[in-house]
């Protein structure tokens, strides 16, 4: 028989019939939640919102579970005809949801079948077509997954992190999880001498085995933290009074050391590195950071070079992160070209570097992105606000041929000018293009 399952819906709109309260007097009332079991079907586990809609369903409505792919969608947005409501739930009918239809189609050869639905030894169960009352409102490849997710924010101590974009992100993605699926937990840490290294380690491995009895398909850590200016090391706590810093192989070797049993246990592993640009600005700390994000075996990797970064900037870019990535399953490379899309004023602040993991576990593959703007930021180049050399404001002319772009100083008696060219290996992303912006990408 066709699945079904019902999941509390998400949205704010319904219906309820009208009341008269009356106002004043003590009262109190209390409800208690009713959670559905988990469907899970061998080799995937089925998402709890519907596919077409994004929410879920109560009361008449239910969930339909598709048999090729963990995908559902609900009644609300499939109609059953009437006569066919019990034909559907009879034994052996399998379903099969909209979005496989239709890669069923592509794989075919793109010869259109009319969408049927329910099937029966291979037969459509029904006599004409399902009717579809809404239209998708994300890509037919996406999903809206609620697999298991774990969130780390590993947090320097005395680091002020209010308004922290990874914090927001959690938020953002608490309704996805109506089963519990998604723990959240912000570590502080201070390992600026060994013996607090060791008490790090301790605590650590504390909460490592607690979690470990989950098998978490996603794991994101966070790091928030400070780097030094020169050397691009991460700060990692106090000795005695003041901050000291370490290089970045032996930070994360300490720092991510306790977690690596659920690194390699987990399919996917992300790291969102909220350090100032001199992480990766210094080319030493930049290789060890290659080398050591390839040593974790971690799956992907965020950083920026902004030399002031400020880590509330990256909001839009980590909330297109856990809705694409995490919640519809998009691959990250797939996904980051339209994760910067929304995120355009980033680029205004600072490039953005994406470490990914190749099948062989010890390397990675590189990209930099970087925000172009014809006279703002010229082929991702800062243009100078004054003149260095006369210091008048705001008093460039520019031309472009071919490409490149060329910039010289109004002055009367200035001739300072600036040529910017497109970077070696760069392409244009579409996502987000103006007429005169638009994200470049270049392969490290």
């Amino acid at each position: 028989m066709a699945r079904t399952k019902q999941t509390a819906r998400k949205a704010t709109g319904g219906s309820a019939g009208r009341v008269k309260l009356l106002i004043g007097g003590d009262g109190n009332s209390s409800a208690v939640g009713r959670q559905d079991a988990v469907e899970v079907c061998e080799g995937f586990r089925h998402n709890d919102y519907c596919i077409i809609c994004r929410d879920g369903s109560v009361d008449d409505d239910v969930l339909v579970l598709c048999d090729e792919c963990p995908r559902v969608v609900c009644t609300h947005c499939v109609m059953i005809p009437l006569a066919f409501a019990q034909a559907v739930l009879a034994p052996h009918v399998t379903f099969r949801c909209i979005c496989c239809h239709i890669a069923g189609q592509r794989q075919g050869g793109n010869a259109l079948t009319p969408y049927l639905g329910f099937y029966r030894n291979n037969k459509p169960v029904l006599d004409s077509f399902l009717p579809i009352r809404a239209a998708l409102e994300i890509n037919v490849t996406s999903q809206l997954s609620s697999d298991t997710l774990l969130f780390v924010h590993l947090t320097l101590v005395d680091y002020d992190t209010n308004g922290s974009s990874f914090e927001l992100g959690h938020q953002f993605l608490l309704p996805y999880f109506p089963h519990a699926g998604m723990q959240y937990h912000k570590v502080t840490f201070d390992i600026g001498t060994t013996s607090k290294v060791k008490t790090y380690r301790n605590s650590m491995a504390a909460l490592v085995g607690k979690l470990s009895s989950t098998a978490w398909s996603r794991v994101v850590f966070g790091i928030s933290n400070h780097t030094d200016n020169s050397s691009g090391d991460p700060y990692v706590g106090y000795e005695r009074k003041t901050y000291v810093a370490t290089p970045v192989h032996d930070f994360l070797a300490i720092i991510l050391g306790p977690w690596q049993g659920l690194i390699n246990k987990a399919p996917e592993s992300f790291l969102w590195l909220f350090s100032c640009g001199a992480l990766v600005n210094n080319p030493a700390s930049f290789a060890n950071l290659h080398v050591s994000v390839a040593h974790h075996g971690i799956s992907a990797a965020i950083a920026f070079n902004a030399v002031r970064f400020q880590p509330s900037f990256s909001a839009h870019l980590l909330l297109a992160f856990c809705e694409l990535v995490l919640i519809q399953r998009v691959s990250v490379q797939q996904a980051f070209p339209d994760m910067l899309g929304q995120s355009y004023k980033l680029g205004r602040h600072s490039d953005v570097f994406l470490f990914l993991k190749k099948h062989d576990l010890n390397s990675v593959d590189i990209f930099r992105y970087c925000w172009t703007h014809s006279h703002l930021r010229p082929w991702g180049n800062f243009l100078p606000l004054q003149c260095p050399d006369c210091g008048l404001v705001d008093a460039w002319t520019s031309v472009n041929h071919k490409k490149e772009y060329s910039f010289e100083c109004k002055g009367e008696n200035c001739r300072k000018g600036f040529v910017f060219s497109p970077p070696a290996n760069s392409r244009m992303l579409i996502p987000g293009k103006t007429r005169i912006s638009s994200w470049i990408e270049i392969r490290l």
